[in-house]
């Protein structure tokens, strides 16, 4: 599977959809496109991990950043769609505790959130 994100609007949501890893090489990549992203809309931002397979730390260190970024202006950063090992990452860094996780993007869709 090719490293890449893709970008989609839904509803009051700006939808960042990862594919493949999320490593050292791909961190700082996907950090320049996301800041310029996030500054030039408002919309809170749902970060899907579904067809990731695989971050390491530089990609908690992506995440965290926008998630700083967000915070700022007021935003909300929400999480989707981590396998298991990526799932438990997130959980012993503690970002749960200050980001809202959702098994899948089903909860926007329906308009749960």
């Amino acid at each position: 599977m090719e490293n890449h994100i893709e970008i989609q609007k839904l509803k009051q949501f700006i939808i960042v959809h990862f594919y493949g890893e999320i490593d050292c090489v791909m961190a700082p990549i996907y950090r320049q496109q996301l800041s310029d992203l996030l500054e030039e809309t408002d919309e809170d931002v749902v970060f899907d991990f579904q067809e990731t397979s695989f971050i390491d730390s530089s990609g908690i260190g992506l995440v965290l950043g926008r998630y700083n970024q967000l915070k700022f202006e007021h935003r909300t950063l929400i999480l989707t769609g981590l396998n298991q090992v990526a799932y438990r990452l997130f959980e012993l860094t503690g970002l749960f505790q200050i980001m809202p996780y959702y098994e899948s993007l089903d909860y926007l869709k329906e308009g749960s959130i």
